[in-house]
This record gives C-alpha cells, structure tokens and sequence, in this order.
C-alpha cells in the first residue's frame, strides 16, 4: 500500500461565514493498492486548524459491516479537561476519479467533548458501490479522500449539511490545485492502453472486451491536470469525440464479425444453392439453344408461308382484273344485244305497216 499526502491550510477566513474560526484545513489522502489493506483501521497523519490537532481515520472493510467508514479525530485527547470542547465543521469526500460529479460527499457540524473526541460516518458508502468498475472510486486499485475541516465559534447557529457543502465547495478555487487526482504513472498506463487497443484490427478490438478499459483510459488523460499538460476544454472534447469514434467503430466492427460467423455458418446451404444455381444455368442454356433452333425453323416456315401468301395475293389481283374485264364485255354484249332486239322490233313493225297497205 502506497499513500500520499497533502495537506493545505486556508488562514483568514471570512469570520461570519458560518461563524468559522479563521482556518480551513483541506486533506487529501491518496492510497495506491486500496484492495491490499487488510480489516481495521487506518489513520492519518496529524493535521493543525486553529492551534487543534486532527486525524482521519479510514476503515477500508467498514466499521460497519458492508460500508466504507471514515471519522474525524481530534488528535492528542488523552490529557483533555473534563468540560474541553471543540465545534468543528467537517466535510468528507470519497472522489470518482472519472468524474468528479459523482463523489461520494457528506458535510456535517460536530461538537467534540473529552469523552467524545471521534464524530464521522459509520456508512459513508456501501462497498459494492465503491468497487463498482463503472465508477472511478477505486480506479486503478486507487482510493482518493478529500475532506475539509474548520472550526467555528461556540455560539455559531449550527449549519445545514447542504450549507457546510456550499461553503466548503465555495473555497475550493482558493486552495493549490493537486496532482493527486490522476498521476502521471496512470497517465502512461492509459496512454499505452489506447495504443495497445489502436494496434488491433476493430474486429479483434471489439471482440477482446477491452473497450470499458479503454472508456477508462480517455477519461484518465481527459482528467489530468498535470502542471505542465494540462489539456485545454477543446482538446479534452477532442478525446471525448475520439472515445465516442472509437466505440461506435467498436460496434461496427462487432456487426461485421457477428455477419460474417453468420455467413460462415451457412456455407453448406450456399454451396448447396450454388450448385444448384449452376445446374440450372446449363438447363436454362440448353433449353435456349433448343427453343433457338424450333424459333430458326419457325422463322424459315413463317417466310414459305408468306411466300404462298403474296403468291396467292397477285394470283386473286390477276383475277380480279380479269373478271373486271369480262363484265364490262357482258354489259357491252347486252346492251349490244338490247340494240340488235329495238333495232329487229321497228323493222318488223315496219313489215306490219307495209303488210297492211298491201
């Protein structure tokens, strides 16, 4: 187990802030190997607000069974007055390294007595919320606890839990930023996982389950505030945009395997449907000649028969002119014959006439 410490104190505190004292302590406790710590309880180097001594404690297995618990101690209690008293405000923060908007927080005022010198919380946050992979409360086995601590005057209205949060949240931006949150070994680990997922083939990638990891990773190196590689908001949306490209190609890569093992899977049926396809494709072509061949012969009868056909056409003309001729010489036969008959009818009439005078 590997822990780091930072511990930075705020002096000159607006005095009718919630009726604080003047100081405010911020702790930050890093602890590497979080899963490694055994049962029991862990403590904290000692710290100073106003002239008073303090500890947390941490219980990694929970003092409570199931739960992460953590207490504020005041140190060195052991020679305390009878009637000694301290009023504290005390905030606990158990940080979501991949995003901070999902810290565990609890703010709380507290009075400690000399028989009451430890006030904290017994059930801060259950252990199977805390190894949530999902969650970046034990992101790469590291533990991140922040926790303000001030003092206030004993004739302070105690405060809210909401209102101890907004003043504490209302002093971050004046405390020294820290590199506690993602160091720059867990920066490499990530860049090197990217790498590492960027030299497969999509296919290989989507399938290796590796893509959580690398959500991880983009949100290390979004998240690192390093002093000299801060990322600007651009270039962290640009690794949001490429983490997004990344898994959509991800999913894309899944259906192209996923279609693929479903074509394979059906070889047999294709080669049966090819062959079947080929088979066809001859019958067809020799069913195209034969038809071809009765089409030719068609064709040879069909111009034979349009042969007989203008054939029998000018044969019916050559008549028709013909019978034309033969009735225009019957009219004129009859109308010759009509003429020979008037012609016979007056010269016997001209006998009758000649007869009768005779």
């Amino acid at each position: 187990m590997e822990v780091t410490w930072k511990i930075e104190v705020l002096s000159d505190v607006p005095s009718n802030r919630l009726g604080v004292n003047g100081q405010v302590a911020k702790v930050t406790w890093r602890i590497e190997n979080f899963s490694s710590m055994k049962d029991g309880k862990y403590c904290s180097e000692i710290f100073t607000v106003d002239g008073n001594n303090w500890q947390l404690w941490i219980y990694p297995k929970g003092d409570t069974v199931g739960f992460l618990s953590i207490y504020l101690h005041f140190a060195g209690s052991a020679n305390l007055a009878s009637k000694w008293t301290r009023h504290a405000h005390f905030r606990i923060a158990v940080i979501d390294r991949l995003d901070r908007k999902n810290s565990k927080t609890r703010g709380i005022a507290l009075k400690f007595e000399a028989k009451k010198t430890t006030w904290g919380f017994r059930s801060l946050l259950s252990l199977t919320e805390l190894r949530k992979p999902e969650r970046g409360y034990l992101l790469n086995d590291v533990c991140l606890i922040e926790a303000y601590v001030v003092t206030y005057k004993t004739d302070a209205t105690v405060p809210k839990e909401e209102d101890i949060n907004t003043f504490f949240t209302s002093l971050e931006s004046k405390f020294l930023s820290s590199n506690t949150n993602i160091s720059p070994k867990e920066v490499k680990e990530a860049l090197a996982n990217v790498e590492k997922a960027l030299n497969m083939t999509p296919v290989i990638f989507s399938n290796s389950g590796k893509l959580s990891s690398l959500t991880h990773a983009f949100k290390i190196l979004a998240s690192f505030g390093g002093s000299s590689t801060t990322l600007t908001v651009e270039q962290k949306q640009k690794l949001l945009a490429i983490e997004k490209s990344l898994k959509k190609l991800a999913d894309r890569a899944a259906k192209v395997s996923q279609d693929k093992n479903s074509l394979t899977g059906k070889e047999s049926d294709n080669l049966m449907v090819k062959n079947k396809l080929d088979r066809n494709r001859i019958k067809y072509k020799e069913f195209e000649s034969e038809v071809e061949k009765k089409l030719a012969a068609l064709r040879v009868q069909v111009k034979e028969a349009e042969k007989k056909r203008d054939n029998m056409l000018a044969e019916v003309k050559e008549m028709e002119k013909k019978m034309a001729k033969y009735e225009a010489e019957a009219k004129n036969v009859e109308e010759e014959e009509k003429s020979v008959e008037a012609e016979w009818g007056r010269i016997k009439a001209s006998i009758s006439s000649i007869k009768g005078k005779i």
